[in-house]
């Protein structure tokens, strides 16, 4: 039998794979909720002050935040970018610099 694309081959689109329903099934044996680890390890690191890892604390949020907030694509512009005030150019990067 030749190989390649047949209709209805696969896994349904959106269904989840063997692997991930086995994290999910081996979790739940565990009692082991991730999103509620990741929020208790975030708020500990805000809440430990300066002795607190800030980057941990950040990449939590980051990781909950995308089950409140869709994460945003990419943009791609096109056509040209044409500037006619260098000095405000110019100023606005001194001011991203930190120069003022």
């Amino acid at each position: 039998m030749p190989g390649g694309k047949r209709p209805g081959a696969g896994r349904p689109r959106g269904s989840l794979s063997k692997k991930t329903l086995e994290v999910q099934e081996r979790l739940a044996r565990m009692g082991c909720d991730p999103i509620i680890g990741m929020a208790i390890i975030a708020a500990d690191e805000m809440s430990a002050g300066k002795d607190g890892d800030r980057v941990l604390a950040g990449r939590m949020y980051a990781e909950l935040a995308q089950y409140v907030a869709p994460k945003r694509r990419a943009v791609e512009h096109s056509g040209g970018l044409e500037v006619t005030d260098t000095n405000a150019v110019a100023a606005a990067l001194a001011i991203l610099r930190g120069d003022e």
